[in-house]
């Protein structure tokens, strides 16, 4: 979201009587991207898992339509995340067994993590090196 920061500023000048310089807080910044990065995963998968029942249902392939979609956010995310944007892909795109169970990620370590929400990929995505 975008805010006049001239407005403020001068609304803050007005109050205090002094130029001030109004800084977010890393822990602001953190939170922000964030509930972002959910929001736009959620919408993601929803918008995947809808053309997937379009399909099935009416035999029409909604994915030459949506592609464009698709490769500007997984460019996006690549730009942002670099390689573990992969695991934002395959969240979306493959995390779903045949038998329609969430799959197993196993980390370097041995270590299986099961990412069922946007936010506990995210906290997966955060936590890699």
């Amino acid at each position: 979201m975008s805010y006049n920061n001239d407005f403020f500023k001068k609304t803050i000048k007005d109050l205090l009587g002094t130029n001030t310089n109004v800084v977010e807080s890393k822990k602001s910044k953190n939170k922000r991207e964030k509930d972002e990065f959910c929001r736009i995963v959620e919408i993601w998968d929803k918008t995947w898992k809808r053309g997937n029942q379009v399909f099935e249902n009416t035999g029409i392939d909604l994915g030459d339509y949506d592609s464009p979609y698709y490769d500007v956010i997984e460019s996006l995310f690549h730009q942002i995340y670099r390689e573990k944007a992969e695991i934002i892909n395959w969240w979306v795109y493959e995390r779903y067994t045949q038998d329609g169970k969430i799959a197993t990620i196993v980390t370097e370590d041995d270590e299986e993590h099961i990412l069922n929400t946007p936010l506990q990929l995210y906290k997966f995505i955060k936590k890699l090196k």
